[in-house]
């Protein structure tokens, strides 16, 4: 007799349910803070960097080069980033600008407010961190 599965549900399973009710959350977050939730990410990525290739912004936040490019001209137009030619001359760069960096800190600060209150109503503060941890560890 074979052995038997592995009891509980999959980890994709599990983060599928999970992923609307934190895109629920964010939606009214990032439309007070005008931007798109690929926006937000693009601003999050740029957050511990000071510039940026557009390719590797594109690998980072697994958009592809159109659409990305796209998002960060929009971006650039409301003046939350810039975008310079790098040293080459043949690939732009793409950092934050003050107004960008004060966009992303205010709705992250929302975010996570509002993803603290959902988890609190299943973990300690201690396990929450716990599972950003592990989440941030698999995320790679």
């Amino acid at each position: 007799m074979p052995d038997a599965p592995p009891s509980g549900p999959d980890l994709a399973a599990l983060l599928a349910r999970l992923f609307p009710r934190l895109m629920a959350l964010e939606e009214p977050i990032l439309a007070a803070a005008r931007v798109t939730m690929w926006e937000y990410a693009i601003l999050s990525e740029l957050v511990s960097e000071t510039a940026i290739s557009q390719v590797e912004l594109s690998r980072r936040t697994g958009r592809d080069t159109t659409r990305l490019g796209k998002h960060v001209a929009a971006l650039e137009a409301r003046g939350l980033v810039s975008r310079d030619r790098a040293a080459d001359g043949r690939q732009r760069t793409v950092g934050l600008t003050d107004e960008g960096r004060a966009v992303q800190a205010r709705a992250k600060r929302a975010i996570r407010a509002a993803e603290d209150e959902l988890v609190a109503a299943s973990l300690s503060p201690a396990e929450a961190g716990d599972l950003r941890r592990m989440l941030a560890e698999l995320a790679g």
